[in-house]
This record gives structure tokens, sequence and C-alpha cells, in this order.
């Protein structure tokens, strides 16, 4: 495990911005896992930003999302396919045919999404944040780490912590997520956390091991798990002992 703690919120999320695209200079045809959220926005403006000055090809990445709500129409405002294409598909000018999104309405949608992993090689670098919970895309606590691409019933903290984002009252329950084993098949795994509300949970990743009340103790055995920290969010912790 790589700790990076950085000076500033902005460093922190340029920091997570230049590995995307590092890796995607350094291998064109790659596979990238994205997160959504509020942590993933500035991160992937940095990224549009980056990508310009650098002229960067990226017409030969292909990207999977990490997960998405279930139930919710396509078009749905507050979806996180709108997400990645607001964020990310449009203002980088790249095709819809580069992205997986979870085929959220089909009875047999996680299996599909397993086999499209797997038909792409599997993901280079997955991109994740972290919930104030420990969840880690909708791994809720109590998540086991062999748990694969599955339907999950959501929290009472995530439906609360999610609520603001959502254009009506109706909020799914339920949602469609990469498993924890899914996740650590990635080949490597860069897990970006801000903010003083991201400072308890931080502490307890870094003291705690394969704790199932925080799946995202499970990423430490990933051998290669990098986690970008911002002040705030590292505020409870003390690497210089």
């Amino acid at each position: 495990m790589r700790i990076i703690q950085c000076d500033s919120k902005e460093q922190a999320i340029n920091a997570v911005a230049s590995m995307l695209l590092e890796k995607i200079s350094a291998h064109p045809a790659s596979v990238i896992g994205l997160a959504t959220g509020r942590t993933m926005e500035p991160v992937y403006a940095s990224l549009v930003k980056l990508s310009r000055d650098s002229e960067t090809d990226l017409s030969r990445a292909f990207f999977f999302m990490l997960d998405e709500y279930l139930g919710l129409p396509e078009d749905h405002p507050s979806s996180f396919k709108h997400y990645i294409k607001t964020h990310v598909l449009e203002p980088l000018h790249l095709n819809s045919s580069q992205f997986a999104f979870p085929p959220v309405h089909a009875a047999e949608s996680a299996l599909h999404y397993e086999q499209s992993l797997k038909e792409a090689g599997g993901v280079d670098l997955q991109l994740l944040g972290i919930g104030t919970n420990g969840h880690v895309g909708f791994n809720e606590p109590g998540s086991l780490k062999n748990s694969r691409t599955r339907k999950i019933e959501l929290t009472e903290e995530t439906l609360k912590s999610n609520r603001d984002q959502f254009v009506d009252e109706l909020i799914p329950t339920e949602a469609l997520s990469m498993g924890i084993d899914t996740i650590m098949e990635a080949r490597s795994l860069v897990m970006l956390a801000t903010g003083k509300s991201k400072a308890d949970v931080i502490k307890h990743l870094l003291n705690h091991h394969d704790d199932p009340n925080c799946p995202a103790t499970y990423l430490k055995s990933h051998s290669h798990f990098t986690l970008v920290l911002d002040p705030d969010a590292a505020s409870k912790i003390n690497l210089n002992i």
C-alpha cells in the first residue's frame, strides 16, 4: 500500500488526474474503472484540462463504471451514466462505444457485467472513492471480501449522503456494484479521499485489516493500492512516527 499525503486538496486532485492520464499515455488501450460522486468531479475536470494541454489521445482507452443505481431511466439526470457523460465522455469528446455501463434493467445484469469485464481483459487502473462508513463503490458495511458484482441494498447513511444529488425526492434504495473481489482483480487501485468528513474513516482504514464493517480495509492487501489524501482527510493520522 502506498500513501500519498498532499499539501492541498487541489494537489491531491491533480495527482490522481495525472495518474489516470499517465496510465493512458503509456498504454493507450488501457481499461480504466471510473468512480462517481462529488469527490471525483474535480478529478475529471482536471483530467479534461491535462489531456487538452498534453494533447493525449484517449480514443483507444475503454472505461467501466464502478456502480449504478437500480431502476433509474437511462437518461435520468441523477444516474451515474448521466454523471459520466457530463463529466467525462462529452468534455473529452469520447465515443459512447468506449464505455461500459451496468445494464441495470436486465435480470442477469450482474453476470453480464462480469462477463464484459472478463472479455475486456480486466481493469488496468480502478479509480475509487471512500464513503464515510467505509463503503467502496456500493459495497456497504457487511460486504464480504469474496463478493462479486451484484445487487446491493443501500444503507440509510448512504441514502442520506446521496440524497442531495437527486433532482427529485425519489432516490433508489438498491444499486448494482462491482464486488470487492471484482475490484481487487484490477491491476492497480487508486483511492482519493478529501475533506474533514473522511478523516475518521481514513484513520480506521489505516488501523484495521479485512474489517467487514469497513469494506475499504479489504483493499489494503492489494499489491498495487495507492491512497491519495488531502490535508483534511489525513488530519487524524500520523505517518511520521
